[in-house]
């Protein structure tokens, strides 16, 4: 309802947040003079996610991966996102369904229990060998990564490596997982967007562009 009908602008949103809360200034149209330095306005609150377990609502802009979860990432989230799990080995952000108990969408960032990325898309394949799959590339972290889409199945289909995440596949669920070796966490990182049955192509275009949006935090 109301929230179909912001998807369009949030979407906007999420794909020019990146541009506005980059670490290196001075790349705007035209030359900066020295009174629009001077009166710059500061770098937007960067939202850290806190541990726990709990429905926690984020304002639209930057936000931090947990205390703990390495390597650390920094990513743009559109207004109306919410976390609800946050441990040192996985999160998530996403928008409940208010047809269910469930979310409509939700992305999350793991480390996988496998020694490294092509294992850790393997072992969702072994787990859902009756889901479509759909094998192809992606983008995460500014680098070309392996992909694995499913579509439908029944069951479990990722476990994170402390097992504080668990995504199913269902009837109609769609799950995307992204990974990659190179982020540095002595783990394959894997990046998982969960689209529900209820949702549609603007939900699924917020999530990508959340994913898109994924880098390596700036240090502290």
């Amino acid at each position: 309802m109301t929230f179909a009908a912001r998807v369009v602008s949030l979407l906007a949103l999420a794909l020019l947040a990146p541009a506005c809360g980059g670490s290196s200034g001075g790349e705007g149209s035209g030359r900066p003079s020295a009174s629009s330095t001077a009166s710059s306005s500061p770098s937007p609150t960067v939202q850290v996610l806190e541990l726990g377990k709990s429905d926690l609502a984020l304002e639209a802009g930057t936000v931090a991966s947990p205390a703990g979860f390495e390597p650390a990432l920094a990513f743009q989230v559109p207004d109306g996102w919410s976390s609800v799990h946050r441990y040192a080995d996985s999160f998530d952000v996403g928008v409940p369904d208010p047809a269910s108990d469930g979310p409509l969408v939700v992305v999350t960032f793991s480390l996988a229990p496998e020694p490294d990325a092509r294992a850790a898309l393997a072992a969702v394949a072994d787990r859902q060998p009756k889901a479509k799959v759909g094998p192809g590339g992606g983008r995460l972290l500014g680098a070309d990564v392996d992909r694995l889409d499913l579509v439908g199945g029944d069951g479990p289909a990722y476990t994170s490596r402390d097992g504080t995440l668990a995504l199913d596949a269902a009837p109609g669920r769609t799950l995307h997982f992204l990974a990659t070796d190179s982020a540095g966490a002595g783990s394959a990182l894997v990046v998982g967007v969960l689209v529900s049955e209820n949702a549609g192509p603007a939900e699924q275009r917020l999530a990508d562009a959340i994913v898109g949006s994924v880098r390596l935090a700036d240090p502290a």
